[in-house]
């Protein structure tokens, strides 16, 4: 695990980074910001800022994130987790696949999404 929660400001700083970063490479103050959105929760929008996300990486070791990647995408629902933005659902989810980015919702929930291949969004939509 390399990230679990972290509150607004800390949400923040992550943000105004990656922006900075963007226009750092020659990009306009729009597109930066743009581009920060695609990748980055605005602070008060993460789900890391509620408890129930989790980042898994190894960044000391990135060659072994590959085989844990897969591993929760085969058995993170067993747990109460789901892949939270898959690649395949970038245009529903709006955001970037994040292969690492996992969120608590519960081990039925988790299931059901994963026998459906639903994202949040989809799941969301379907049941109310």
């Amino acid at each position: 695990m390399n990230t679990a929660y972290r509150d607004k400001e800390e949400q923040q700083d992550i943000y105004n980074r990656r922006i900075k970063a963007y226009k750092n490479e020659g990009m306009t103050d729009k597109a930066a910001i743009e581009k920060t959105n695609s990748e980055v929760q605005k602070p008060g929008y993460s789900e890391h800022e509620t408890g129930l996300a989790i980042d898994f990486s190894n960044p000391s070791n990135p060659e072994d994130n590959e085989p844990m990647w897969e591993w929760l995408n085969a058995n993170s629902y067993k747990y109460g987790f789901i892949l939270r933005y898959p690649k395949d659902k970038i245009d529903i989810t709006k955001v970037s696949n994040e292969e690492w980015h996992y969120r608590y919702v519960g081990k039925d929930i988790a299931k059901e999404m994963k026998n459906t291949g639903e994202c949040l969004e989809e799941y969301i939509n379907r049941v109310l």
